[in-house]
C-alpha cells in the first residue's frame, strides 16, 4: 500500500511540475546510480527536480528534492564544468519503523559536456542536513550519484 502511495505521489509532482518545465530555458531530463541506488533527474534551468529510490530489501525508501542552481556549468579546467545549487529533500522509508525526514541540501556537481551539450555526464555530491523529525547531520540523508542527462529543447 506504501509503494502505491509513493507511485502516485511521484506521479502528482510529476504534474504539478509541467507548467514550470514547459517555460524553462533550457530543460534535460537524465538518469543517475549511486546512493541512492537510482535517481531521475529533472532540470529546467535554474531549477531541478530528482526522485531516487531505493527498493533494496531491509532499506526501502523513496526520496524527493528540488534545488534552485545557484551556480550553473560554470567552466573549471579542460571539458569539465561545476554546478552548485541549494534546496530541500524529504526521505521516505517503507519500513513499519521509518524514520521519514525532512531538511536542506546543497547539490554539488562536476559535468562534462559532450556533442554539442546535448549530452552531459555528470558526478554529483549532494550533502543534507535533516530539519525534521530533528536537526541533524548524517549519511542517510547525504547522496552520491554518477549518471547522464540529455537536453530536451
Amino acid at each position: 500500500m506504501k509503494k502505491k502511495i509513493a507511485v502516485l505521489f511521484i506521479l502528482l509532482v510529476l504534474i504539478a511540475l509541467l507548467p514550470i518545465c514547459a517555460s524553462a530555458q533550457e530543460k534535460r531530463i537524465g538518469l543517475g546510480f549511486g546512493k541512492p541506488t537510482t535517481v531521475l533527474f529533472f532540470s529546467y534551468d535554474p531549477w531541478a527536480a530528482k526522485v531516487a529510490y531505493d527498493f533494496t530489501k531491509g532499506n526501502q525508501f523513496l526520496f524527493l528534492s528540488a534545488s534552485y542552481t545557484l551556480i550553473n556549468s560554470r567552466p573549471i579546467a579542460g571539458p569539465f564544468t561545476a554546478s552548485l545549487g541549494v534546496g530541500g529533500f524529504a526521505r521516505f522509508e517503507f519500513e513499519d519503523n521509518g524514520d521519514n525526514s525532512f531538511g536542506a541540501n546543497i547539490p554539488i556537481s562536476l559535468e562534462v559536456p559532450m556533442l554539442d551539450d546535448f549530452l552531459e555526464i555528470f558526478v554529483e555530491f549532494d550533502p543534507g542536513l535533516e530539519l525534521l523529525p530533528k536537526p541533524r547531520i548524517t549519511w542517510k540523508s547525504t547522496c552520491i550519484w554518477l549518471g547522464a542527462t540529455i537536453r530536451l529543447d
